[in-house]
């Protein structure tokens, strides 16, 4: 098994988090007569290995080179086996599973995966090396949606996924959505001088669909110097939390509203890095109450 070196202990987390949903979803739908899919449009290789039980490994590979043994082997429960894998043991199983991970390498392990572990499942699984916003926009537009339903699980590296990308996700009112929103990395690209970084903020523009964000996140502050000559000065005005509250705000537009209070925060070192947002596409009032009644259970 190929697993990346990836996140963290809270990676275990959020991955936990779909999982739990993902089972009690296909199972209340199983006698419906959509369609079902899965949709996991960074989905790695399919394990990952915590950046901390690298570093552990490379030190202890260093010892053992001095003394002769070979390179690190982990401890097979140092593996974190990733959402594609957990999503394919979910039973009832999914009408199809549509994987996509950018990386060569990642479509290729988790390929092996496939074929070792799930061939039973074999014809009903997509795996591309795609764009995410270019693999979600097409499968928004080859499914019909009025015999379909979908959760959709985007866990991206950084800031990679466009809002246009949410709208489109939104328009089909028959997705459910789990969005680790890479809410540090916003709030990075503001330094506490009030500088936008000029490569990282075209990129929170984009991630967000707008760029009024950068006129609340900046103040301006006037005053004078010692020779009483007028000075401007600029300042971050806005914490990881606001960028939290405005990630939401724009999710809940982007899904005619529909995006739950609760969030699963996840962080180490009290830093908070990400919130995993729940947002669903379908406004009928029986959708409506089965989606808010299973995220809001998995997030206690």
């Amino acid at each position: 098994m190929t697993a990346q070196a990836f996140g963290d202990q809270y990676t275990k987390q959020k991955l936990d988090t779909v999982e739990k949903y993902l089972r009690p979803y296909a199972s209340a739908l199983k006698n419906q007569s959509f369609k079902l899919l899965y949709i996991d449009a960074c989905a790695g290789s399919g394990s990952s290995i915590p950046k901390s039980a690298t570093k552990a490994e490379e030190e202890n590979a260093r010892q053992d080179l001095l003394g002769g043994f070979a390179a690190p082997v982990f401890d097979a429960d140092q593996i974190l086996t990733g959402s594609a894998v957990r999503a394919l043991g979910i039973e009832p199983p999914f009408y199809r599973y549509l994987f996509n991970d950018l990386k060569r390498s990642n479509v290729h392990a988790l390929s092996d995966i496939v074929r070792a572990d799930f061939s039973h499942l074999e014809d009903r699984i997509e795996i591309t090396q795609l764009d995410a916003n270019k693999m979600l926009l097409d499968v928004c537009s080859a499914y019909d949606w009025n015999k379909t339903r979908a959760v959709v699980f985007l866990d991206p590296f950084g800031l990679q996924i466009n809002y246009e990308t949410l709208l489109a996700l939104g328009r089909t009112k028959a997705v459910d959505l789990w969005y680790l929103v890479p809410v540090f990395a916003m709030y990075r690209q503001v330094s506490g001088d009030g500088h936008i970084n000029p490569d990282g903020g075209p990129r929170v523009d984009a991630a967000l669909g707008t760029t009024a964000w950068r006129d609340v996140a900046v103040v301006e502050q006037h005053s004078n110097d010692l020779f009483d000559l007028p000075q401007l000065k600029t300042e971050r005005a806005v914490d990881i939390a606001w960028f939290e509250k405005i990630a939401k705000e724009r999710i809940g537009e982007a899904f005619g509203g529909r995006v739950l209070d609760e969030t699963l925060r996840l962080g180490k070192d009290s830093i908070h890095y990400f919130s995993l947002m729940f947002a669903w596409a379908n406004p009928s009032p029986k959708a409506n109450e089965l989606a808010k009644r299973l995220a809001r259970a998995v997030l206690k």
